[in-house]
């Protein structure tokens, strides 16, 4: 009997789709990117390789650097497709490369509020000493330079859809300030490189990516639902006079939105890359989930824990900017997304609590 094939749930293909022929910019080129064991590099790596396999004339060469090497089953997978894997810790300083480097993303960092009130020392340095090293190198190098930054730095907008022009109201001391100050701390080393040292570097503000490749213990608001999913366990969920809502974006949308930025984004700029449609609260999330992805999750409300208390009311991305500029068009719908994520989280989740 022949083995049945493995369903790709990323689907990148709806990626190499939306990227289109800006992809060629990276055809004999070479790519260093920090973060690739994390829940997006997942998605960036299987993004080069299919670029490589189907796409582009020349490979592309990926150098991928993580706190710790891979599975030797990631390894297997992307064995003879361009990647090369190092391991190092992010908060130490980058050793510079020898080789040229055409490419480079700083997508490492600690991203669950629940890990990074946990870790508040690493979430900084893995950001700022992550920036300031892979800078370095793209300066060195003379290559293009992305960093993927968050809505976050807009805390509660007073404009939704959120423009990059608006300015947040960060709070400087709270269980969240970590993440969200050294975020916009390096948006401005992006900008400094970029303004002094002629550095062709720019920043993208990730709004609620999810996916396929996020961990069960993530404990972001998705893996959450996916879990109590599987444990048929009601979930706890924050109950607040007013309830935060949120557009939540399929990461196939994200990493296209990231692979443009990367290759036509402009100097010292900045871009949302999400999607402004279906802003919705968590409890609108469970019923649309319940009602497309065959599950049912029921839920109580509880009082926040002390790192959601000061969490943004509001996210929503303008993406008029990166439309014009970068022909971004996010082409992968919220509830496909959600079909894709709850099919491959069923298969993979245990229902126990983290």
């Amino acid at each position: 009997m022949q083995q049945e094939m493995k369903k790709d749930y990323y689907k990148i293909s709806k990626v190499i789709k939306m990227l289109g022929s800006d992809a060629n910019a990276l055809s004999g080129k070479t790519l260093l990117c920090t973060g690739t064991g994390g829940f997006l590099g997942q998605w960036l790596l299987r993004t080069v390789k299919q670029l490589n396999e189907t796409v582009l004339e020349k490979p592309c060469k990926l150098l991928a650097y993580d706190i710790s090497l891979p599975s030797s089953e990631v390894y297997e997978e992307f064995r003879d497709c361009g990647v090369i894997f190092h391991a190092h810790d992010l908060t130490k300083k980058l050793p510079i490369v020898s080789e040229k480097i055409d490419f480079v993303v700083h997508m490492a960092g600690i991203a669950s509020p629940t890990h990074y009130k946990r870790f508040p020392l690493e979430t900084i340095d893995v950001t700022l000493e992550g920036v300031r090293g892979t800078l370095e190198i793209a300066r060195i190098h003379n290559a293009k330079f992305l960093f993927t930054s968050s809505s976050e730095v807009y805390q509660t907008p007073k404009i939704v859809p959120t423009p990059e022009t608006e300015i947040g109201e960060i709070y400087p001391n709270n269980e969240r300030s970590c993440y969200d100050i050294s975020k916009l701390m390096a948006e401005n080393l992006v900008y400094v490189y970029g303004k002094n040292l002629s550095v062709e570097a720019c920043s993208i503000r990730i709004f609620n990516s999810f996916g396929v490749g996020m961990a069960e213990a993530d404990s972001r608001i998705l893996p959450r639902i996916a879990s109590a999913a599987k444990s048929g366990k009601k979930m706890q969920i924050y109950k607040r006079d007013q309830l935060p809502t949120r557009t939540y974006c399929p990461a196939a949308n994200t990493i296209a939105g990231l692979f443009k930025a990367l290759i036509k984004g402009k100097k010292t700029e900045v871009y949302n890359i999400g999607i402004s449609t279906n802003e919705i609260s968590v409890q609108e999330l469970i019923h649309l989930v319940n009602e497309n992805c065959n599950v049912k999750v029921e839920y109580d409300f509880v009082v926040p824990t002390s790192v959601y208390i000061h969490e943004p009311l509001r996210r929503c991305p303008d993406i008029a900017k990166a439309s014009k500029e970068l022909g971004y068009v996010p082409l992968v719908s919220l509830e496909d997304g959600l079909i894709d994520f709850f099919e491959w989280s069923n298969e993979r989740y245990t229902g126990i609590d983290h």
